[in-house]
């Protein structure tokens, strides 16, 4: 089944490209539906169609909600009307290169200082900055649209709203075409989404609001930034527009005006899945010496590709939403920061020219690995040469009447690779205060079992959505329950050394069916608990209780429809949340006892919080998980907590 999944995918990918390639050059609307005519009409709501807006007028604290692209009215088997669609919304060579050359800026400032792992996103700072540049005025626009290689605002703007489209399109293309062949549970995607969050002691000009809303799809929420819930809301908006990933607390100065926030989600599932029994747990060899033992996915490629370069191997992994996972693998001796240390050698090492790739076996062996990382911002941008909007000279008066300075920008993101594929996340937060060709017989071994660098690449525009290096893949670095304070310390905490992430209550944790070619997950909430936690120097105690599991009653959206594997009792499941438990006991007791707490003791296993636990039809299990006493010392938590699942 999985093989007729990957066939089909793989050949509806190529009659996309075939498609694309016969009706490239054909004009819209020759003897066909023209493209505006195949999409649903958006706007921003209150507006009529037409209605004047007032160029110079503003608002305080008003919300001006931003419509989505509309959804395309073709169907799944319109090769033809899609690829007309995508080919409107294609962005210029121009704007590729200027992200590209701002990704390895960027990205060469932003790693080369990362003492452990590091993950950045190059797409999601260049939407926040190109949302600041728009409203920015004399040397600091100025600053802003060099370095996003912009001629100026008007092509910026329009250039990012073809981009966000294409993505939105390119995904319903994608989903609705993989649902019409059977494969409901499709989910790779690029996600791309903006807001403005405006103080309601700051007049902003409409035609801003408007040229948000109508270029880059954000939305303006009026907000008190003195109110410990708007940091929250803002959270949530997050955790949303990146599937749960991320959920940061944000703790905002009481002094801000406005924040620019964007956000990024991508998932994609591998072109060729890597066999679960292939997965061995082998060493990894740490910069300066040491070494830790980790899971390697492992396969050979009789047809890959690769590069091999002064002092390093370049290759990738497909995804099935045609993107590549770009992997740098130093030769023994070479250190991974060698080709961070300027934009000039990380660009020639990662982008290489097509004739420079040979065709030929690959031998790979890929750690798997699951961290976050978060980056404040401020001197990497100045140091670039943006440094105007920081002060008191800083110019964007094409966003308020009002003096408006940059107070801080930061960047949380999250990276993951396993067996099906790779899922990331990331928002950039920008906060405002007031201013003043080969043999086949060549052969490459990606062994990635010493520090690497990898990136992952929309392939259709040569635009980096992430770039990272990862130098201990057991480090699991700060995740999605981080604390983010805007450059201060967080009060009455101690914060995390090394970004680990501390736990003031259970986490949310999923489920994810590993037989799934699709990676499909189901989310679970902790019900009873018991917690300890640090804060400061302080011990904090949390409890709650909730009644006995089978006391539930369930709604549809609430029951795990386990899959059908050719007769199997159930599927094999992984069990996984921020930071990993270090033992499972899973109960289960058959459906038909649900309400009837006095009924048959449960069947019971024990599990290390790394196994696959087997999740069978009709039945309501409870979770227990245990983070140990030693938690509690090391990483400053410890305590349990129970997950009720009913499945189907």
């Amino acid at each position: 089944m999985r093989k007729d999944r990957k066939r089909l995918t793989a050949c509806l990918l190529a009659a996309v490209v075939a498609s694309s390639a016969v009706t490239g050059c054909q004009k819209p609307g020759q003897g066909q539906e023209t493209v505006e005519g195949l999409v649903e009409k958006t706007g921003v709501p209150g507006k009529e169609e037409g209605e004047a807006v007032e160029g110079r007028g503003y608002n305080k604290g008003k919300t001006w909600e931003a419509k989505e692209p509309g959804r395309a009215r073709l169907s799944p088997d319109d090769y033809e009307g899609w690829n007309r669609l995508l080919d409107e919304n294609g962005v210029s060579e121009a704007f590729r290169e200027g992200l590209g050359q701002f990704a390895y800026e960027s990205g060469s400032a932003v790693l080369k200082g990362a003492k452990g792992n590091g993950n950045y996103s190059p797409l999601s700072l260049y939407y926040t900055l190109a949302l600041a540049g728009c409203g920015a005025q004399g040397e600091t626009a100025a600053q802003i649209l060099e370095k996003l290689g912009a001629a100026d605002q008007k092509e910026l703007a329009g250039q990012c709203r073809k981009l966000y489209q294409w993505y939105a399109y390119r995904s319903q293309m994608e989903r609705e075409r993989m649902e019409h062949y059977g494969m409901e549970g499709y989910q790779s995607a690029i996600q791309l989404a903006n807001s403005l969050w405006v103080s309601d002691q700051l007049p902003v000009y409409e035609q801003y609001q408007k040229l948000a809303a109508d270029e880059f799809f954000a939305s303006s929420y009026g907000v008190d930034f003195k109110d410990p819930d708007t940091g929250k809301e803002m959270g949530g908006w997050i955790a949303k527009k990146t599937n749960g990933i991320l959920a940061p607390k944000l703790d905002l100065d009481p002094a801000t005006l406005l924040v620019i926030l964007n956000t990024l989600y991508f998932y994609g599932g591998w072109a060729e899945p890597f066999s679960e029994g292939q997965t061995q747990e082998d060493v990894f060899y740490l910069e300066g010496g040491g070494q830790v033992t980790v899971p390697y996915l492992n396969r050979t490629e009789a047809e890959g590709a690769f590069r091999k370069g002064d002092g390093y191997t370049l290759s990738y992994l497909g995804t099935d939403n045609g993107c590549q996972m770009m992997f740098l693998l130093p030769d023994e001796g070479r250190a991974v920061g060698e080709f961070l240390e300027n934009p000039e050698k990380l660009r020639e090492a990662m982008e290489a020219e097509e004739e420079s790739w040979v065709d030929g076996k690959v031998i790979w062996k890929v750690p798997k690995f699951s961290f976050g990382c978060s980056y404040p911002l401020n001197d990497t941008l100045k140091a670039m040469g943006m440094g105007r909007m920081f002060d008191g000279q800083a110019e964007f008066g094409g966003i308020s009447p009002e003096p408006l300075q940059v107070s801080s920008v930061i960047q949380q993101t999250h990276i993951g690779v396993d067996e099906q594929g790779v899922e990331g996340a990331a928002f950039t937060m920008m906060a405002m205060a007031r201013g003043a060709l080969a043999e086949n017989e060549e052969v490459a071994e990606m062994a990635l079992d010493r520090p690497f660098l990898f990136g992952v690449r929309d392939a259709s525009h040569g635009i980096w959505l992430f770039l990272g290096v990862c130098r201990n893949p057991a480090e699991a670095g700060q995740e999605s329950g981080a604390d983010i304070a805007e450059g201060r310390e967080i009060a009455g905490r101690e914060m995390p050394e090394e970004n680990g992430l501390l736990l003031d209550s259970p986490p949310k944790a999923q489920l994810t069916d590993v037989l799934s070619s699709t990676m499909g997950q189901f989310s679970i909430q902790p019900g009873s608990y018991s917690w300890k936690c640090r804060e400061g120097r302080q011990m904090r105690a949390v409890e709650a209780c909730s009644s006995h599991p089978l006391s539930i009653c369930p709604e549809k959206g609430d029951i795990l429809k386990v899959p059908d594997y050719n007769g199997m009792e159930g599927a094999s499941y992984m069990f996984h949340c921020a930071v990993m438990p270090q033992t499972l006991t899973v109960r289960e007791w058959d459906i038909s006892q649900l309400g009837t707490e006095e009924g048959a003791e449960p069947s019971v296993k024990e599990y290390t919080g790394q196994e696959v636990i087997l999740l069978r039809h009709d039945k309501v299990y409870e979770i227990v998980a245990k983070w140990p006493e030693e938690d509690l010392e090391e990483k400053g938590f410890s305590g349990k907590a129970s997950y009720v699942v009913v499945t189907d």
